[in-house]
């Protein structure tokens, strides 16, 4: 078995330094002798595709590795009900249609799959998950569900909690005491009272490391009308936007869309011409590779792609959704709309 090979022995403790002794799905303290690895694209096959042998190239890609709990790694169904889903085999994309299912493929390749799953690794996919004071997982009021999830009708923050079994009893009782723990320390802080190492000690609370430590962090996010919490920690705040009310700035470029979370880099853009359908790939910085060369605007790929000079690239170029294609018009408005009644809401 893997857990028992001497590559994860020696790995184990590089992972552990990465965020300590705690599950990377659901934040629980973990004994080392309880720890293990699950492959985030799973090696042995895919939940709802028979057909799929599993991403088994990636076995020993250590970027494929996340640090879980014996409790998110087990298939065993032990609740009453016969309901009970761990991630295990689970691994839903937004665009099924671009699932890699063969060893092969350019490293860039795999950017192209739009994963369902919140990926612990990636911090703006854990700036989605958020926290009440009781525990309760949900969405950051903040950040709306994107074009591609409407257009997809699957919230990733729903799915994830479900899969990942981040609503179970007892965990929300412990995030609920790190939560009000956070909040009391915060309360005392801006009271005045002078206490050593009382910064310190929220700081402990939200470090990476720590168990729930998001929960720490919404806590703080919900004190944030406490004048020495922004002071004190604002750096922490600051790395979310809208930590204070404010909403996301409206989106202009495709590269503003990409910075918000509502595109990635690496997808295929589809366009149809009178001679057929043409793919662009999404670039980092926002332009499109279009054959051998790479365009600044969609406009500008656009025009390339069909010879025409009166074509809108915003409203040319689509991504491909569970079997429905948004345009990049339709992504950017539906963002812009969200960020409005984000920040209209009380």
């Amino acid at each position: 078995m893997f857990k028992k090979s001497p590559y994860w022995t020696n790995l184990r403790p590089q992972l552990i330094a990465l965020a300590g002794r705690k599950c990377w799905y659901c934040e629980g303290e973990v004994s080392n002798s309880r720890l293990a690895i699950d492959h985030f694209r799973p090696k042995g096959g895919v939940v709802g595709e028979s057909s799929h042998l599993g991403y088994y190239w990636l076995a020993y890609e250590v970027s494929n590795f996340r640090l879980i709990c014996e409790f998110c790694n087990s298939s065993t169904d032990d609740s009453p009900t016969g309901s009970r889903v761990t991630k295990i085999h689970h691994f839903p994309l937004l665009n099924p249609d671009a699932r890699l299912r063969a060893p092969g493929a350019s490293p860039e390749s795999i950017e192209k799959e739009l994963p369902v799953l919140l990926d612990p690794i990636k911090p703006r996919d854990c700036d989605l998950l958020g926290f009440d004071s009781s525990g309760t997982a949900r969405r950051n009021d903040h950040r709306p569900q994107s074009a591609l999830e409407r257009a997809a009708n699957i919230c990733r923050v729903t799915e994830s909690i479900r899969i990942y079994a981040l609503d179970r009893p007892g965990l929300n009782e412990r995030r609920s005491r790190v939560w009000r723990d956070t909040v009391f320390k915060a309360q005392v802080l801006d009271s005045g009272i002078h206490i050593d190492g009382a910064v310190d000690r929220v700081r402990e609370l939200i470090a990476p490391e720590a168990p729930h430590s998001s929960a720490a962090l919404s806590a703080l996010r919900s004190s944030r009308h406490l004048g020495s919490v922004v002071e004190q920690f604002a750096d922490v705040l600051r790395l979310e936007p809208g930590f204070d009310g404010i909403a996301q700035p409206e989106a202009h470029t495709v590269s503003d869309l990409i910075n918000a979370g509502s595109l990635k880099s690496g997808v295929e853009m589809v366009g149809v011409t009178d001679f057929g359908e043409v793919v662009a790939l999404l670039l980092p910085d926002g332009g499109f590779e279009l054959g051998a060369r790479s365009y600044a605007t969609p406009t500008s790929a656009a025009r390339a792609a069909t010879g025409r000079a009166d074509v809108d690239g915003w409203e040319f170029w689509h991504i491909g959704v569970a079997n429905i294609r948004v345009s990049l018009s339709q992504i950017r408005r539906e963002f812009n709309e969200a960020r409005t009644e984000s920040s209209s809401e009380p």
